[in-house]
């Protein structure tokens, strides 16, 4: 598939309309956004913030009071250690802000922890809060994430000792029962324990990582999906050792994210947050106006991205409770699908198929007809020139399956042809297969 815009494939194979990002709620009055397993919190300067009522189902809805009433202060990264949020903010030309909500803190506030400063990102894992800034991967106590300087298994790591690429770490993210440590040119793999004398470096990858903190992603059995300078890359487990190698499962799309970098810039890039779609296990690269999907399921052998576009600019995003919300630098709260998860809008749905040949590239054809399978309303375009991609001719519109129906006519006479379909209304859509009727010019098919 050349071009699949605000749609995606389905585990059958099929492709399907994204459903619409709607407006839900007004979070004026605070900043932030973050999440439990049910739970989605925003965060207020030094006062509680108010908290709109919701009613998406299985969702509540809270906020939490950060001691600090600095107007500049924003959310940088989060985490959640004991069922506790651990929020990292950056108050600007002053320091990196850390904060938790369980420990000594009271019900809807959060109390700094001795993490400041010791991290620009965070993740948990084992038992510890770890963190990285600069060349040093920093570790909370044992249980413990407000105590950084002291308690049993605090410490730091300098990672520029194992290796010269590692002096300005970026994120962090479970490896399958290890650590991927990133910086912008590699990735050291760490075995982590409790107890710091038993941390040991395993592997080092070169000549990859992140800029985007907040990329890194495990998808799947432990493999971690991340944003790297040329394009989306994947570690994942060479052999049953779960020995790491870099995979180039983006290549189909890093010329379009290469020509984004281009076009917006690379703080545009380094703020990708990477999501996992809870009801598909899709793979979401959410931008500040774009999100890039993979749709990827290894039993029926698909592995397809598109590309969704949106109306409002995003601050923040978060998976909760099975749900996907996003909240806009307009303060306003989104959640994907609406509260029923069954909303759709006028998105622009466009699907471009390659050039096809039926594997006689040297022959030239008289094309008869199209058949297709189809729910919802879309329009059919056909283009003969590869020249010319640009070029369509309008099939018709079509709301329901052709087969036994009268074929869509063609008329073309090229070697190649490309189809495309266009939705544009408000209704869901889907588009199953398609079959196109031809003979060789030469000979009956």
């Amino acid at each position: 598939m050349v071009k699949l815009h605000n749609a995606a494939i389905n585990p059958g194979g099929e492709i399907e309309k994204r459903r619409a990002f709607v407006q839900i709620a007004d979070l004026t009055g605070s900043f932030g956004l973050a999440s439990t397993a049910a739970t989605l919190y925003v965060f207020g300067r030094n006062v509680a913030p108010p908290v709109p009522a919701i009613s998406v189902p299985g969702v509540t809805f809270k906020g939490l009071k950060v001691p600090n009433g600095a107007a500049s202060l924003s959310q940088q990264d989060y985490d959640v250690f004991d069922g506790n949020v651990y929020l990292v903010c950056l108050e600007p030309g002053v320091s990196w802000r850390h904060y938790y909500a369980g420990g000594t803190a009271t019900a809807g506030n959060m109390v700094e922890t001795q993490g400041t400063n010791k991290g620009v990102t965070v993740r948990t894992y084992q038992s510890k809060m770890y963190a990285v800034i600069g060349k040093l991967l920093y570790f909370s106590a044992v249980n413990d994430p407000m105590q950084w300087d002291a308690g049993t298994g605090h410490g730091y790591i300098n990672l520029s000792l194992q290796d010269s690429d590692s002096e300005t770490l970026t994120a962090l993210e479970v490896y399958y029962d290890k650590l991927a440590v990133f910086s912008s040119e590699a990735i050291q793999i760490w075995a982590v324990d409790p107890d710091p004398l038993q941390n040991a470096f395993t592997q080092l990858l070169r000549s990859t990582g992140t800029f985007a903190p907040r990329s890194p992603l495990q998808y799947g059995s432990g493999d971690v999906l991340y944003l790297d300078e040329s394009g989306v890359r994947s570690v994942k487990a060479r052999d049953s050792s779960n020995s790491a190698a870099v995979s180039d499962i983006g290549s189909p799309v890093d010329p379009a994210l290469l020509a984004l970098r281009r076009a917006k810039g690379d703080a545009y890039m380094n703020g990708g947050i990477a999501l996992l779609e809870p009801s598909v296990g899709r793979f979401w690269l959410v931008f500040a106006n774009e999100i890039y999907v993979l749709s990827y399921f290894p039993g029926p052998k698909i592995t397809a991205w598109s590309h969704y576009s949106l109306e409002f600019t995003v601050a923040q995003a978060v998976a909760c409770a099975g749900r996907i919300f996003l909240r806009g630098t307009n303060d306003k709260l989104y959640v994907y699908g609406g509260n029923d998860n069954q909303q759709y809008d006028n998105c622009g749905v466009e699907v471009r198929l390659p050039y096809l040949s039926g594997k006689k590239p040297g022959h030239a054809k008289i094309y008869e007809a199209v058949d297709m399978t189809v729910s919802g309303t879309w329009e059919a375009r056909v283009s003969y020139n590869f020249n010319q991609p640009d070029a369509e001719e309008v099939v018709g519109t079509f709301t329901q399956p052709t087969w036994n129906q009268g074929r869509a006519e063609l008329t073309g006479y090229a070697s190649h042809i490309s189809m495309r379909f266009y939705n544009s209304d408000a209704s869901a859509a889907s588009l199953s297969n398609i079959a196109i009727h031809y003979k060789l010019a030469d000979e009956e098919q």
